[in-house]
């Protein structure tokens, strides 16, 4: 079953629109996909209404970056969880509502990172500011800027570390689990937990041990979680196997996603078949709200 529940686009942090997306997604047969961005549901009707021009099968979906603010779960503070909402309504006035201060309090901190350069005779233009990818800027993104300035290495280092203590501020504008988990809930949609051996501080990936996957699964469970994204093209045939094991014993919905960017790293999709995914497939296609 060719099934890709996992894709970014312009909107956040991808390299091509969503119907260029959707567009390789049907070059390589893929029959049920979803659109999830970061943080944003900005080409989800988009994304629905062309895949059905196509032919083809679209969730509506987006992707949450969370973090763990309680002591109750073993799981390092300081690095992001990813959490994947699928069938929601995206036009729901709360999610909505979140969505929109989520990413007017990143634009304020990042305002103020510029603001802190500035004063410390480094003026550079919000704008001038080149985007990695998509349109949601990180502190990585100012970071590669301060590196092009013609500057000494000792005053790139000072810059570089001004812009370091705003990671933290960014990250702390993340919803907590269950706040997230709610958000989903809330607008009707399931929650499944993304890539689960893999975290972020930003850009800079970790690898998260068997005994923090465990005690993650264990809290999300108790919060609600519907699911996990079995199948990542990271993952080892070891930790797929794991987390399926997982997802039978805790009666959870398995899904396969490629975190598709389209870019040089991340430019492929899930286009080999996967036998599991027939249960999946069924279940999805039967409860999408926007058939």
């Amino acid at each position: 079953m060719f099934v890709d529940l996992h894709m970014h686009t312009l909107y956040s942090d991808g390299k091509l629109p969503v119907k260029d997306t959707i567009d390789i997604a049907i070059q390589k047969n893929i029959s049920l996909l979803s659109i999830t961005d970061h943080d944003t549901v900005k080409g989800v009707k988009e994304a629905i209404e062309y895949s059905h021009q196509k032919g083809v099968t679209c969730i509506s979906g987006v992707e949450l970056s969370c973090r763990n603010d309680t002591q109750y779960l073993d799981f390092p503070q300081d690095i992001s969880i990813h959490l994947l909402g699928y069938n929601i309504d995206y036009s729901s006035l709360e999610l909505q509502t979140y969505l929109t201060k989520y990413h007017q309090q990143r634009r304020l901190i990042l305002n103020e990172l510029v603001l802190e350069l500035a004063q410390n005779d480094l003026h550079i233009n919000y704008e001038d500011i080149h985007v990695i990818a998509g349109k949601q800027m990180r502190i990585q993104d100012v970071k590669n800027h301060i590196s092009s300035c013609f500057l000494s290495n000792t005053k790139k280092k000072f810059y570089i570390s001004i812009a370091n203590k705003y990671y933290n501020k960014l990250f702390f504008e993340d919803a907590p689990l269950q706040t997230a988990i709610d958000l989903i809930k809330k607008s009707g949609g399931l929650v499944v937990l993304a890539h689960a051996f893999f975290s972020y501080r930003d850009y800079d990936v970790e690898l998260n041990s068997e005994k923090y996957v465990l005690n993650l699964l264990d809290y999300l469970c108790a919060l609600g979680v519907d699911g996990i994204e079995t199948y990542y093209p990271k993952f080892t045939i070891q930790q797929s196997q794991f987390l399926q094991n997982q997802a039978q014993k805790r009666n959870l919905i398995i899904t396969a996603g490629s975190d598709f960017h389209g870019t040089s790293l991340r430019k492929d999709m899930m286009d080999f078949k996967i036998k599991q995914m027939s249960h999946t497939y069924k279940f999805f296609t039967e409860e999408n709200r926007y058939k």
